[in-house]
């Protein structure tokens, strides 16, 4: 009789489902930031003009600012107006870059949501992850059941804050 007590029960579904959740909730921001900087290309244009600033630069490096100075200083302002071109673009390539940030991390972070709290839903949140014997986490039984309404169980938000907490400690 005392076998049949001392039985552990494990939902493995749910023991394995609720860590993936979190781990793709943590590496979200990181994922966003790889995927945003791979499709970060730049345009014609801008390589055009990032190729003529390096060739006024060589040419700028070749002549004598003494000897040559009127060609010295047309160089110069050429060089200025293709730095201040090349400036704005990348102002407006970066603001381009911080809204797809943003925009695509919300939604994956929305979708994580959806997936636990469907998770939730389908699942029920009193179903218990774990089933131990009740007199395992005696004093703490019945807050860490909570709301299974099931003794000796660990249930779902417990595990899920349990698993977030060991998660953090790992990743940093």
């Amino acid at each position: 009789m005392d076998e049949v007590k001392s039985k552990v029960a494990v939902n493995t579904f749910l023991v394995f489902i609720i860590p993936l959740i979190i781990i793709l909730f943590k590496i979200i921001p990181k994922l966003v930031d790889w995927c945003v900087s791979k499709y970060q290309i730049l345009s014609g244009n801008d390589a055009d003009k990032i190729a003529q600033a390096v060739k006024i630069k060589e040419e700028m490096k070749s002549i004598s600012m003494v000897d040559e100075f009127a060609k010295y200083a047309k160089l110069q302002r050429r060089l200025n107006q293709i730095s201040l071109d090349l400036d704005s673009t990348a102002q407006a390539r970066q603001l381009i870059q911080v809204k797809a940030k943003t925009s695509v991390t919300m939604i994956m972070y929305g979708l994580t949501a959806i997936i636990y709290f469907a998770l939730l839903f389908f699942i029920g949140i009193r179903t218990p992850v774990f089933v131990v014997p009740k007199h395992w986490f005696f004093p703490l039984s019945v807050v860490l059941s909570y709301p299974t309404g099931v003794e000796g169980a660990i249930s779902i938000p417990v595990w899920t804050v349990t698993m977030r907490n060991v998660i953090s400690l790992l990743i940093r």
